[in-house]
């Protein structure tokens, strides 16, 4: 499944509108969810067909900005819950394992004096542990001072704020890949400012089922903020076996060539920021390369053995 979250900052500009074609038409995704397209519903008919989806649901703006919409395809099993001007939140099933999960299309308010109150609304959306939970959107707001470059520094109270909501609703960054930042003022000078504030973050549940999660940043000609773009799919059977058949043997640590197997992957890194999901994904990956090396060992003495088993029977 793929889930595309733009800004558009209005669709009445027939770039605007093209750019989300092409994106639509290169990436396939199963689920748009744009935000500011101050696009009233009666308007929007035209615009589902030009993309290609079977399905919308409009929430109107307000005045000259505002507004939202959600497009997602037949191969979706979508409804639509609930909606206001700051989100949707729709609930997915999957048809073969019947796995619910909550899907919160975010737009965070622009005026900051008025920010904490769409934290205490996402806040309220939290569902049961058992039920997994991906919000995705525009948050208008960074976590830390390195998700901005450029302009006046942000409040310590402000990013603390956004920080305290995440870990009330448990939710995870699943991190980027392509150029961190979403949005900039596009300005040429020295006032040129750049910033972290579309993003997904999920919870421990979304997380174990979509284990095979990637969001990519996207490039837009039209808005100043880039589309993002969720690609989830999750492990198959082999991938979940071998997951969980992984046993890490104390013997290998008398092995030569073990410690240098953990050190080479750690040293690799992973693109995530989050701490929690990188040291999962390093955790993953040197359980791979453990195995692998394994096969090699056991190769190797199996070989080692035959060599010294014809030796003897020389004597």
């Amino acid at each position: 499944m793929k889930i595309l979250s733009w800004n558009c900052r209005g669709l009445g500009n027939p770039r605007t509108v093209q750019d989300l074609c092409l994106i639509v038409k290169e990436k396939k995704p199963n689920i748009v969810f744009l935000m500011e397209t101050k696009l009233i519903s009666v308007k929007t008919e035209w615009l589902k067909s030009r993309v290609g989806f079977q399905n919308c649901f409009v929430v109107d703006p307000m005045g000259l900005g505002g507004g939202l919409i959600l497009f997602w395809d037949m191969e979706v099993e979508l409804e639509v819950y609930n909606y206001s001007q700051r989100h949707i939140n729709s609930w997915i099933t999957d048809r073969d394992s019947k796995f619910s999960w909550l899907l919160t299309g975010f737009y965070g308010h622009p005026e900051v004096h008025k920010r904490q109150e769409t934290w205490r609304m996402l806040e309220s959306f939290k569902p049961s542990k058992e039920e997994g939970w991906c919000v995705l959107g525009d948050f208008n707001e960074i976590v830390m001072d390195a998700e901005k470059e450029g302009g006046r520094p942000r409040k310590e109270s402000q990013m603390d704020s956004f920080r305290e909501a995440l870990e009330v609703c448990e939710l995870h960054d699943v991190g980027w890949r392509g150029n961190r930042f979403t949005w900039s003022n596009k300005h040429s000078d020295e006032t040129f400012t750049k910033e972290r504030l579309d993003r997904a973050v999920v919870n421990s549940s979304w997380n174990d089922t979509y284990a095979g999660r990637e969001l990519e940043i996207l490039v837009s000609r039209c808005s100043d903020h880039k589309p993002i773009l969720l690609c989830c799919k999750k492990p198959t059977s082999l991938e979940r076996l071998n997951s969980m058949g992984f046993k890490y043997e104390a013997s290998w640590a008398l092995e030569e060539g073990c410690r240098n197997v953990i050190e080479a992957e750690w040293k690799k890194g992973v693109e995530m920021r989050n701490t929690g999901l990188r040291i999962q994904s390093l955790l993953e990956k040197c359980s791979v390369a453990l195995r692998k090396w394994n096969r090699h060992l056991i190769k190797d003495r199996g070989k080692a053995i035959l060599e010294k088993t014809a030796s003897l029977k020389q004597l």
